[in-house]
């Protein structure tokens, strides 16, 4: 039974459908993966003056060239927002050509624009118009900028940003307090020219905020394995080889081999981690430029020393500026911790619990929790164990295993910034990107693959609720290590994308869109009326992202019609974007 026909595809029958049947059984996590190819404002050269006439017949000019030059954004992420002389950006949505925003675009420039004097206010309301208008408004879409004469408050102080009102439709309505809304009275009734529409910001790196395109630069195939991956571990020892090669990429998380790195002195489940690709290697080295066949994990924003490369850097007191602190500790004596006795002043502890007299229980005032964390047994709920240490834990002489937080606006040490030790050493290796072959020293890149958690402005996802307490963070503190982060961020997916890296969390994960759910199928109908509309047109946004298509519960469940339906909406989508599109 075949749905499509390419050279160097492969047939969907019945065979295939039962190879794949086996293979969903395994007990891993088992997806189908299509690759489709298908906070600073910027100033303009300008004047930010602005003008109208009086009832007096005299110009009054308001100079706003003083507002802060620093976007804002709403609580809820839906606006943006900086002075209307410069171009708002944000973590989300990146660099603007607008200064004010609604869901990333914008809603009004300086092409267009009505100033009216506020006689209540003593200051003015600048509407800019030329908005984005889809779906359309009765008068388009509008940013108003309510001005309030207030000169005591400072010039650094911030617009309302908080409470955006729509009224009316379609015109986005701020408040600013500001000296300078206090207008200065002209002596003529002549306004001066309006400020210049500020140029247009670059286009957006490829899978950067702001970006519509997210696409690795591997070549293409047509090859259905080479199109499946698998994202496993094995906490008793390494992995099966034969398994791991069933799968065209195979993904390992940290896990993989806990058993073997928890008990190792010290830790070390990154060199595992590296083994157990080569391993994979060994038998199926992939093909040279398509996607690597080895995928590993990294963290982040977790510091997790069972890592060689973290725990060097947690380790010496000179990197001391990259790690959060727990509130209240200074780093001396080293590594800040001052014993069991303050062991319960947090929500967490700060040593861990087990020791004996050669190897006492370590303390340190570097932030961090146990939740996923390699434990001897018998700690109590304080100490969860995930990874079961016989002896005590190892992660080196200095620190107590435990996930610390790596800071993202950590200074320059030995002539080196945090972000670029996180992007070129830690991140970019020959752990990964630029690992060799250790036989014959050729290429062989394991590739990024799942880069776990975050920084959000409640403190980084999957750790201890209480980190913001228990690190004394200010809600400035959280922005700005959110923005640094993510300043990190963008700057790691600018340079691994261009060297032939991508990662897990840049994939969209909405390839699948008939058959989502186990045993729920897509009438003929609907499905063509999906690939003739949508999926298979003129410029479909399947042409500029990564996909992946997910099949349900792992295939537990699942009928052998539904693997069918499962597999034709993958190929189908696939056969259409054939010039775009990159399998992996």
């Amino acid at each position: 039974m075949n749905y499509l026909n390419y050279t160097n595809s492969t047939f969907l029958h019945k065979n295939t459908l039962h190879e794949l049947y086996s293979l969903y059984k395994i007990p891993t996590f088992a997806v189908l993966l299509l690759v489709s190819f298908s906070c600073i404002g910027t100033a303009n050269a300008g004047s930010c003056t602005f003008c109208a006439v009086n009832s007096n017949n005299q110009a009054v000019t308001f100079d706003l060239s003083t507002l802060p030059n620093a976007s804002y954004q709403s609580a809820d992420g839906n606006y943006i927002m900086t002075s209307p002389c410069l171009q708002a950006s944000s973590g989300s949505c990146g660099q603007q050509n607008d200064p004010f925003c609604q869901y990333c675009k914008g809603v009004g420039d300086l092409s267009n624009i009505t100033v009216v004097l506020d006689s209540n206010n003593g200051g003015f309301n600048l509407t800019l118009h030329n908005g984005y208008n889809d779906p359309p408004m009765p008068n388009g879409r509008n940013a108003v900028y309510h001005f309030i004469c207030d000169n005591s408050v400072p010039a650094s102080n911030p617009p309302d940003y908080a409470n955006i009102t729509e009224s009316p439709p379609g015109f986005y309505n701020m408040n600013w307090r500001t000296p300078a809304a206090c207008g200065v009275v002209q002596s003529t009734n002549v306004c001066p020219p309006s400020p210049p529409v500020p140029p247009p910001v670059p286009p957006p790196a490829p899978c950067t905020p702001g970006s519509d395109t997210c696409l690795p630069t591997w070549k293409p195939t047509w090859n259905l394995h080479n199109s499946t991956v698998l994202y496993t571990c094995n906490n008793t020892g390494m992995h099966n080889v034969t398994t791991a090669n069933l799968y065209g990429v195979v993904v390992y998380d940290w896990s993989n081999a806990k058993n073997l790195w928890a008990n190792s002195h010290p830790m070390a489940s990154e060199e595992l981690l590296t083994k157990q690709g080569e391993m994979v290697y060994a038998v199926d080295p992939g093909v040279p430029g398509y996607a690597p066949h080895v995928w590993v994990y990294r963290n982040t924003i977790k510091a997790l020393n069972w890592y060689t490369s973290v725990r060097v850097k947690l380790d010496d007191p000179a990197y001391s500026s990259w790690f959060i602190k727990f509130n209240g500790f200074s780093d001396s004596p080293y590594p800040g911790g001052t014993g069991l006795a303050q062991n319960g002043s947090y929500h967490v502890p700060t040593c861990d619990f087990y020791g004996n007299s050669t190897n006492p229980p370590k303390c340190s005032g570097f932030y961090h929790d146990q939740e996923q964390s390699p434990e001897h047994p018998g700690g109590g709920p304080a100490y969860p164990v995930d990874g079961a240490c016989i002896e005590q834990c190892d992660c080196g002489a200095t620190n107590p295993c435990g996930e610390y937080i790596f800071d993202h606006r950590g200074g320059v040490v030995n002539g080196q910034s945090f972000r670029d030790w996180f992007v070129n050493e830690y991140m970019i290796s020959n752990e990964t990107l630029l690992h060799v072959n250790p036989n014959t020293g050729e290429p062989q890149p394991l590739g990024l693959g799942w880069l776990d958690d975050s920084m959000t402005l409640n403190g980084p996802t999957e750790e201890d609720k209480n980190y913001i307490a228990d690190t004394g963070a200010s809600p400035q503190d959280m922005q700005d290590q959110v923005n640094a982060y993510r300043e990190s961020m963008n700057q790691l997916i600018s340079t691994v994308i261009p060297m032939g890296g991508f990662f897990w969390q840049l994939m969209d994960g909405g390839g699948a869109v008939l058959n989502t759910g186990i045993n729920a199928t897509t009438d003929p109908n609907s499905c063509m009326t999906y690939l003739r509309n949508t999926a298979c047109v003129a410029n479909s946004s399947m042409t500029k992202r990564f996909y992946l298509y997910n099949v349900p519960n792992g295939g537990f469940g699942a009928s052998p019609q539904c693997f069918t339906d499962y597999t034709a909406e993958f190929l189908l989508t696939r056969g259409y974007v054939i010039k775009y599109i990159l399998i992996m």
